[in-house]
């Protein structure tokens, strides 16, 4: 039985990413929770990953976080080796600001822009191997890829909620909410019998995976922004707010938690991570103003407590983005990335090593 391991990534509006990993020392323990490993987070990176604002980060969940991903406002996704902590190149393929990114098991990865086009990447050749079109004229504001790894969401300024085959590399449908100019923000419970959605900015949508009516089972209108939301377990849902609050709700709706982040600060960012034993949840918020906070909370919601343990990126960093992933086993070892160095700059070039192989393979022919 291995300890429970975390990173946290977060992403700020200067161009910079900052990461946090539990101390070495933590694995020569006979036992560790995530509260524990919460508690010692260490600084492990810091890059400055794009010219303009960091708009997305994503780990390789499948593979311990091994593999990174971000995309910003200058159109760009990089790609990091968490292991050996290095750059593994950029991606170009948009050509508007890359909006969100999710990995899809090991093998692959997707990303979503503003110029409407969703990537579907090979994450052992870094391809691009189908491109997704379907939302217009709107950019693509949230990627959800489901735990199966078969299918995913996607959400847009068209007021369109996408299904895709992951398969095929195809759509699989659409569900059009008329009473909504934009959605965003789509995540799933971690069976994927549930997920939700953000529409207008204020609108919290639940769905259940077998209603076909295309209508949410429950809809929640909140006064300030709505900037994050996460499910803890099937039954409850997390929702981080402009005001500085996250407001905990059950399936149907009703509040049944509140959590009192910030006065002067926005909840830019939530991940939810459940404890080994399945007895509590660890939410993990980051704060505009660049402040990390830590809250533990009950399986029924009604034991509330803020940890101690913060985390800081900078004075002046403003937070736009952030994840975070637990593990309980050790890193696998990392295979099949290519990489290639022209003029100095590290840039991937799948596309230019198959081209070798037909050559050589051509050659042995002749």
């Amino acid at each position: 039985k291995y300890p429970e391991n975390m990173i946290v990534v977060v992403g700020c509006y200067d161009g910079s990413i900052h990461g946090w990993e539990t101390s070495s020392d933590v694995e020569k323990e006979e036992k560790q929770d995530v509260e524990e490993s919460a508690e010692k987070l260490e600084l492990s990176f810091a890059y400055s990953a794009h010219r303009s604002c960091t708009k997305c980060i994503t780990l390789m969940k499948a593979r311990n976080g091994d593999f990174m991903a971000t995309g910003g406002t200058d159109e760009v996704i990089r790609v990091y080796n968490n292991k050996n902590k290095r750059e593994v190149g950029e991606l170009d393929k948009h050509t508007d600001q890359v909006m969100c990114l999710d990995f899809v098991g090991r093998k692959h990865m997707i990303s979503g822009g503003k110029d409407g086009a969703l990537c579907l990447w090979d994450a052992k050749t870094w391809q691009c191997i189908h491109t997704l079109k379907g939302h217009k004229p709107g950019p693509v504001t949230g990627i959800a890829v489901h735990p199966s790894g078969r299918v995913a969401f996607s959400t847009s300024r068209d007021n369109s909620l996408r299904m895709w085959d992951l398969v095929s590399g195809r759509p699989a449908s659409r569900n059009r909410l008329q009473d909504f100019r934009q959605l965003g923000l789509p995540v799933w419970s971690n069976s994927g019998e549930n997920y939700a959605v953000v529409g207008d900015d204020r609108h919290v949508l639940l769905f259940k995976i077998n209603n076909d009516s295309g209508e949410p089972d429950a809809s929640i209108l909140y006064r300030s922004r709505v900037n994050t939301i996460g499910f803890l377990g099937e039954k409850f849902l997390a929702i981080g707010c402009e005001d500085g609050t996250i407001r905990v709700v059950n399936s149907k709706g009703k509040e049944v938690g509140r959590l009192d982040c910030s006065e002067n600060s926005r909840v830019r960012s939530l991940e939810v991570v459940p404890s080994e034993d399945g007895n509590y949840y660890l939410i993990i918020a980051a704060l505009a103003e660049g402040i990390i906070q830590f809250w533990r909370l009950s399986k029924d919601m009604k034991n509330i407590k803020q940890l101690e343990k913060k985390l800081k990126v900078g004075s002046t960093t403003h937070v736009t983005c952030m994840t975070a992933i637990t593990y309980s086993k050790e890193n696998d070892s990392l295979k099949g990335v290519k990489v290639s160095k022209v003029s100095g700059k590290r840039t991937l070039q799948g596309d230019q090593v198959s081209r070798k192989k037909q050559k050589k393979k051509a050659s042995r022919t002749r």
